[in-house]
């Protein structure tokens, strides 16, 4: 049992720093060898949708331009005004990258498609 807890302690993602400042950068989803992380999945539960549905995204303000990735696969989209559409066919870890008239904002979350 402690050789378990120290291997499962032992995978993890090599910290990476940035300069100036040395700030530690965060770690969204990592893979070495066959242990994988998500630590996203503590942020919240993921989109959970049958494979074939529709997946949206409303956003407050009518972004520029939308970029949605899933397990790092660009999807087409529909867009309407505030909203993003797309058919769920792949899961994995979500990147939605936007432009606002005043700037950008990434977010990220996770899909589960059965």
């Amino acid at each position: 049992m402690l050789v378990a807890a120290f291997l499962l302690a032992a995978a993890r993602p090599p910290a990476a720093f940035a300069e100036p400042g040395h700030l530690r950068l965060a770690v969204s989803s990592w893979c070495l060898g066959s242990a994988c992380g998500a630590p996203i999945s503590a942020s919240g539960k993921p989109i959970v949708a049958p494979r074939g549905s529709t997946i949206s995204i409303g956003f407050s303000v009518a972004p520029k331009s939308v970029r949605v990735t899933v397990s790092g696969a660009p999807v087409k989209l529909t867009r309407r005004g505030s909203f993003v559409y797309w058919t769920a066919h792949r899961m994995g870890g979500m990147t939605v990258n936007v432009t606002f008239p005043k700037g950008f904002v990434t977010y990220v979350g996770r899909i589960v498609v059965r």
